[in-house]
């Protein structure tokens, strides 16, 4: 079965983490992770939390989002700032985000802060970014109600678990594709922008191998990849390194 951890990035107030853990434990979801809480006391959440105490009293506090992305498969970040120009804000709507994933994978769910949600360094540290269709004239959500939007879009995700049979690709070899695809670049005799043109391909990959691909598929693509690789690298001289396998 799929499971779900939600990551609160430097939250402003106790209150809106104890609404968190109440909506999570309305849907089935109990890890809470908070990084670099921006209060001292969390008697405020505890509170608000009303029956889900046990959530709170459970949650992790963390330092960085590094941290917070261990042993998560998928993190997706979420922001109301859409923007078609900035790769880091082109966002998915939730639902069909979720109406197209398969992996049986642990999935994070990171949600920024009150006043300002997730920088675009945070955005570009997920694996994919998703939003809320709402409103033009003011599509910001309060981060509780948010949460809670999104919380109840997983929990009719998950019922239907035959849906998620795919073992997800680990994030070693998603790294390893990404890598190579820089090493043919570069035997290519480079391009401009080339850390722009990576950061759009890692999030094409990303948003692709959620929806089904396999890990024999996965490996298949990153032989073909590495093919090439070896290839250009022979006719330039070069030696290629040991591939990582899958």
């Amino acid at each position: 079965m799929p499971d779900l951890i939600v990551i609160l990035v430097e939250p402003e107030k106790a209150d809106n983490v104890g609404m968190i853990a109440r909506a999570m434990k309305n849907f089935g979801f109990y890890e809470l992770r908070v990084v670099r809480p921006m209060f001292e006391s969390f008697d405020r959440a505890i509170a608000a939390a009303m029956r889900a105490r046990d959530v709170i009293e459970r949650m992790e506090i963390l330092t960085t989002l590094e941290e917070a992305r261990r042993g998560v498969d998928l993190m997706i970040g979420t922001t109301a700032r859409v923007s078609r120009y900035s790769v880091e804000r082109r966002a998915i709507p939730i639902r069909d985000l979720l109406s197209s994933i398969s992996w049986d994978a642990v999935y994070g769910l990171v949600l920024g802060r009150e006043s300002i949600g997730l920088t675009t360094e945070e955005l570009s540290y997920c694996d994919i970014v998703a939003t809320i269709p709402s409103s033009e004239d003011y599509p910001a959500l309060n981060v509780a109600n948010a949460a809670a939007i999104i919380l109840y879009e997983f929990f009719l995700a998950f019922k239907d678990s035959s849906r998620f049979e795919v073992k997800p690709v680990p994030r070693e070899a998603r790294e390893v594709m990404i890598r190579y695809i820089g090493e043919v670049i570069d035997l290519l005799g480079g391009m401009r922008d080339r850390e722009r043109f990576l950061f759009t391909m890692r999030r094409m990959i990303e948003r692709t191998f959620p929806c089904g691909i396999s890990e024999e598929e996965a490996s298949q693509a990153l032989g073909i990849i590495k093919a090439v690789r070896d290839a250009l690298a022979r006719v330039k001289g070069h030696v290629p390194e040991t591939s990582q396998e899958l």
